[in-house]
């Protein structure tokens, strides 16, 4: 495992492994996975944002357009849509159960470990503990 030094506290990442899971996967915007509307621009816009938020998903070896439970929140004022999504990966985070808040260039980023049943339906059965929950909130712009 990687050790990523996130907020001041370490982060353990398999990121090969992570990215092995998820290359398996739909993406959000596919039937298989949902297929909605939401989902599908999601799918897009997600991968229109900064290249520091990009870089933070990578390093955790999630691909942003699969596995998350996707939810569009509201349209913004600004004709922005403000999304929350929530991703898993491979790994613990040491010393505290979870991290505040990280901002990156608007958009913010929580990580829980996961400790609850693994059966469940927010997680691809494929994945093994541990695992850290990533929550998201990130306004993505409505012109695509």
């Amino acid at each position: 495992m990687e050790h990523l030094k996130i907020n001041g506290y370490i982060v353990k990442v398999d990121k090969r492994k992570t990215k092995e899971l998820y290359k398996e996967l739909p993406l959000v915007s596919e039937k298989a996975h949902c297929g909605c509307p939401e989902c599908s621009y999601y799918a897009r816009a997600i991968m229109q944002t900064t290249p520091d938020i990009k870089q933070f998903f990578d390093q955790l070896g999630i691909d942003p357009r699969k596995e998350a439970e996707v939810w569009r929140a509201a349209k913004n004022e600004d004709g922005t849509y403000y999304y929350v999504a929530d991703y898993h990966f491979m790994g613990e985070i040491q010393d505290v159960s979870e991290l505040d808040w990280i901002e990156i260039d608007g958009a913010f980023f929580g990580l829980t470990n996961f400790t609850g049943n693994l059966h469940s339906s927010m997680i691809p059965d494929t994945f093994l503990s541990p695992i850290v929950e990533l929550i998201v909130r990130i306004n993505l712009r409505s012109d695509f």
